[in-house]
């Protein structure tokens, strides 16, 4: 594929998802990565979906093909507040595989005597992802992210990026760590509330069978510290079944997820449900390989 075609193919393809995600705006909420939250968000040493660009960059090494993503929350009982999420992915073809995504989150509203406001967030994403020694890949991304409060006529806007490795400790097991917002944490230093460090592991005893556990901002910088724990069983026919826990250390907070996923031609489906202290979410995500 020639490199005129190959930047087509990824400007088509990201917005194509990105006309997709948008219709459904008034009415849902997405996340990224609607597998790994079925997995309970254990998913730093998993990332070989759309979701690595938020888990971990590093992981889209892992990929194989092209493919655009998108994730769709519903929140019962809620649709001032939403978010969206699309992405365009592509395999390493000599120079690093790539990923291209948008978020979007209208959220928080204030009332006012004139009505409702919210901040609205966007953010511009391009991830990398190259070989940095044997079984070992690095990975960041590079973000814009643009701002507004609720009231406010202006943008605040603003360049972060993270940065992220994954590394095969053995044929079944698998070690990754990802630090968001690296460059906000640097610049504003220890007790800006910026930085969330995420590491990892994940074994897989057999094809099919993956078990994973991640620490959740390690450095309680987001004062957010939680343990995630989550298993993924593969049955026939592309069927796929999983299950997870979320446990903040500082605080009870707690929450149970459960997913499945199903293979329909090149299309990847995927569901999860969100329990407990998330007080019940349905998420969909939905995924065209070519």
């Amino acid at each position: 594929m020639s490199s005129f075609a190959r930047k087509a193919d990824w400007l088509l393809g990201f917005l194509l998802m990105g006309l997709l995600v948008g219709g459904y705006q008034e009415a849902v909420l997405a996340f990224p990565g609607v597998r790994a939250l079925g997995m309970g968000g254990a998913y730093t040493a998993v990332a070989d979906d759309a979701g690595a660009v938020f888990w971990n960059p590093a992981g889209l090494m892992q990929i194989n093909g092209q493919s655009v993503a998108g994730a769709l929350t519903l929140y019962p009982g809620e649709a001032d507040d939403y978010e969206t999420f699309a992405a365009y992915l592509a395999q390493d073809s000599g120079y690093g595989a790539g990923a291209l995504s948008w978020y979007y989150g209208r959220l928080e509203p204030v009332a006012s005597p004139s009505g409702l406001s919210y901040t609205q967030v966007h953010d511009f994403c391009y991830s990398l992802a190259k070989p940095a020694a044997k079984r070992v890949s690095w990975g960041g991304n590079i973000r814009y992210h643009r701002e507004r409060q609720p009231f406010s006529t202006s943008w605040q806007s603003s360049w972060t990026g993270d940065l992220a490795a994954l590394a095969e400790l053995s044929d079944s097991l698998r070690l990754g760590i990802t630090f968001r917002d690296i460059y906000a944490a640097v610049k504003g230093g220890a007790d800006d509330g910026a930085g969330n460090l995420l590491v990892g592991l994940a074994f897989q005893p057999e094809k099919g069978v993956v078990f994973a556990v991640d620490g959740y901002d390690v450095l309680n910088r987001l004062q957010s510290r939680a343990v995630r724990v989550g298993a993924e069983f593969k049955l026939a026919g592309g069927v796929a079944l999983r299950a997870g826990l979320q446990k903040a250390t500082e605080t009870d907070w707690k929450a149970w997820t459960w997913g499945a996923g199903v293979d329909l031609a090149d299309w990847r489906v995927e569901y999860a449900y969100l329990s407990g202290d998330y007080e019940g979410i349905h998420t969909m995500g939905i995924a065209w390989r070519f």
